[in-house]
This record gives C-alpha cells, sequence and structure tokens, in this order.
C-alpha cells in the first residue's frame, strides 16, 4: 500500500502538468505464444510453427470514451489469410473492435466467431482487480501492478496513474489509470503499449462499432461456451484448444 501511494504521489506532479493532455492514441502489440498453446500431440510440429503470432491495434482515448481497433495494414493482411486454409487457430477474432462509453460504463463491440460477425452491446467486464503494490517501467511510464484470477485465466496487468484514465486494451480496463501491459496465463498471451501519443484526437477517430448481427451480450457469451463446447468434442475432450479460444476472445 505504501508503495502504491508513493506511485499516486509520483504520478500527481505528471498528471498536473498533462491535464489538458487525457486523449491520445496508443499503439499496442498483441502476441500470442503458439509454441505454448499447441496441445502434446502437436508437439512435433514446432519446427514448422512460428512460436508467436503478433498483430498491432490501436486504442484511441478521452477521459470519457475509447475506441479500440487493429491498424489499417493488420486488417488487409488478415483478410487476406481469411480465404486461405484454416488452421488450428481458426475464429482467431481477426475483426474486433470495441467501444467503451466510460461515463455511462457502456460497450458496444465487432466480434468475429468462426467467421461469423457478431454486434453485442453490454456494460464493461468486472475483473474485481487486485491491486499488489509491485511497480515496473512500461516505456517512459511508471506503472502498477494489478491481478485477476478465476476457474479458467489469470491475468496480470501494469497500469499507470501517470494517465488517469481507466481503459486499456480491448476488453480490459477498470484501474485507476491507463493499462499499457496485459499478460495471461503467464505469457501465453501479452498485449504491451509500443507507442503512446498523448494529444487531441482528430474528429471521427473514435466511433460505434456497426458490423455483424445484433445480439446481446449474454446472448453471445451463451454462443461462445457452445463453441468452446464443440471445439472440446472435436479435439476429443482436450480442454487445451478450449483454452487458447478463451484467451483470444
Amino acid at each position: 500500500m505504501k508503495s502504491f501511494i508513493i506511485t499516486c504521489l509520483f504520478a500527481s506532479f505528471a498528471i498536473a502538468s498533462t491535464a489538458q493532455a487525457l486523449e491520445g492514441t496508443i499503439v499496442y502489440e498483441d502476441k500470442i505464444n503458439i509454441h505454448k498453446n499447441l496441445p502434446p500431440e502437436m508437439e512435433a510440429m514446432k519446427a514448422n510453427i512460428p512460436e508467436f503470432r503478433s498483430s498491432n491495434h490501436l486504442l484511441y482515448f478521452t477521459k470519457e470514451e475509447t475506441f479500440y481497433t487493429k491498424k489499417a495494414e493488420e486488417k488487409k493482411e488478415n483478410e487476406f489469410r481469411r480465404g486461405g486454409r484454416r488452421g488450428f487457430m481458426r475464429g482467431g477474432g481477426n475483426k474486433t473492435q470495441v467501444y467503451t462509453n466510460l461515463t455511462e460504463k457502456l460497450t458496444k463491440s465487432s466480434q468475429d466467431l468462426f467467421g461469423k460477425q457478431f454486434l453485442i452491446s453490454g456494460t464493461p467486464k468486472d475483473f474485481k482487480w487486485k491491486i499488489t503494490g509491485e511497480q515496473k517501467q512500461v516505456g517512459s511510464y511508471l506503472c502498477q501492478k494489478a491481478s485477476f484470477q478465476d476457474s479458467t485465466t489469470q491475468i496480470e496487468v501494469w497500469f499507470t496513474p501517470m494517465i488517469p484514465v481507466s481503459a486499456g486494451p480491448g476488453k480490459y480496463s477498470g484501474l485507476p489509470g491507463l493499462i499499457l501491459h496485459v499478460d495471461i496465463d503467464d505469457g501465453m498471451r501479452q498485449i504491451t503499449a509500443q507507442d503512446i501519443l498523448l494529444d487531441k484526437l482528430e474528429e471521427g477517430l473514435i466511433v460505434q462499432p456497426t458490423e455483424g448481427k445484433e445480439i446481446s451480450q449474454e446472448e453471445y457469451q451463451k454462443l461462445r461456451e457452445e463453441k468452446m463446447k464443440e471445439m472440446e468434442a472435436e479435439w476429443g475432450g482436450k480442454g487445451r484448444k478450449n483454452k487458447i479460444f478463451r484467451r483470444r476472445n
């Protein structure tokens, strides 16, 4: 707790000087360790599969709203890949966009689920973060560690009170500062801020997604669970692929 107070005091001086710039753009690298995610029966394929699969995303943010989407070149590359043979990473959420209204605590996202696009309205996920007191630098920002764990996933994030906006990449938010790094299941997936620009945004960068069949958050969750059960059955009851799918979504 003492270290957290020190961090907040340190951050308050930075906040005072950047109070007029609490909006901007962050470029995140989303990296999945494919080798760690391989089921035992596919271990022999490591030599023919890249260790990591990565993509770049943009977070546009203000104090009131955020919009998270893939960079334009990433979208084109994924559209090309979707025309080819499907691999074991199929249905990986290639066209995900997430809009969040931080003031009203509402979200609207466009999600790819096995080649079908859905438009989901709901509320931000409540991760019930535990702030640990640990600190480290992410780029030029002093960050604080928070963690969350449930029956399927372990998540560690690093957020900076130096940018006091309760946001982060995709669905990860809810802390007293921007989340700059996410680690899921001990390096199975990592999302890291690569470039941070605090500057006034151009008009029209923060928008609400419009692509996909409209569906409620509850309906989408039920559909995901059904698909995960199908995946387990396809892989002989092994839960490995199920966990890959959870990390991607």
